[in-house]
């Protein structure tokens, strides 16, 4: 499935990304920037093809307004699997139906540190180009490793002794307590289901993140994800 992408950002990451081929970059032929310059080079290096066109060329292959005046025609991204060790700490989110949410929990995860995301394994083709934007072209960057079912990702983290550490408030002890190994794996499950019994059963450790005021409702995944990812960071860097 070949799909247009929009605006430097994208381009430029899925290019240095490597993790689609790439078919065709097209740019206003009246626009150059040193981000277009660089682009364009990249594009040349990876052996492929480069259309100069017309504003309205471009509005009509992409059917907007939005594109910045480059477009890049890739194709799906090639999907790894949870087949090798990861290193560091990764996160494993369930329960996301919006593109742009999970374009959101990427460019956290990634401006985080976080070494990989762990997701459960669907068809996102049709919103990939939402995706890479939202994210910054995040989605391109990090490591990012797909499941069939949970039971893989538990199987996983015995084999190789990762802690399990299950946003979930029972049994839990708060964020700002918890002292944060160099590897583990966080799952965060969406507002509305949670996480599942299975992950829940084998949790190492629940956290919970604590509120200043009394709500009985759990934060989205993309709100959740940004408060435990940057606690993270924040304790790595005062390490």
């Amino acid at each position: 499935m070949k799909i247009f992408f929009e605006g430097t950002i994208s381009c430029k990451a899925i290019l240095e990304g490597n993790k689609r081929q790439c078919d065709c970059l097209y740019v206003d032929r009246k626009k150059r920037t040193k981000d277009f310059s660089y682009i364009i080079h990249l594009a040349k290096k990876k052996n492929v093809d480069i259309q100069f066109c017309s504003r309205e060329q471009l509005d009509e292959l992409s059917q907007s307004t939005k594109h910045g005046g480059m477009l890049l025609e890739a194709g799906s991204q090639c999907k790894q699997t949870l087949n090798q060790q990861i290193n560091g700490w990764f996160c494993y989110v369930d329960g996301i139906e919006d593109p742009y949410n999970l374009g959101s929990i990427c460019r956290t995860l990634y401006a985080s540190g976080c070494n990989a995301l762990v997701l459960p394994n669907r068809d996102w083709n049709f919103a990939d180009a939402t995706i890479v934007r939202a994210s910054a072209g995040a989605f391109e960057k990090m490591d990012i490793y797909w499941i069939n079912n949970e039971q893989e990702l538990v199987d996983y983290l015995k084999k190789y002794n990762i802690p399990l550490l299950c946003a979930h408030r029972k049994d839990a002890i708060p964020l700002y307590e918890y002292n944060f190994p160099e590897q583990f794996c966080a799952c965060v499950g969406g507002s509305f289901r949670g996480l599942s019994s299975l992950l829940v059963s084998n949790s190492t450790q629940n956290i919970v993140i604590p509120y200043g005021n009394e709500v009985r409702n759990a934060l989205d995944a993309p709100s959740a994800i940004s408060v435990i990812s940057f606690e993270v960071l924040r304790q790595r860097n005062w390490r």
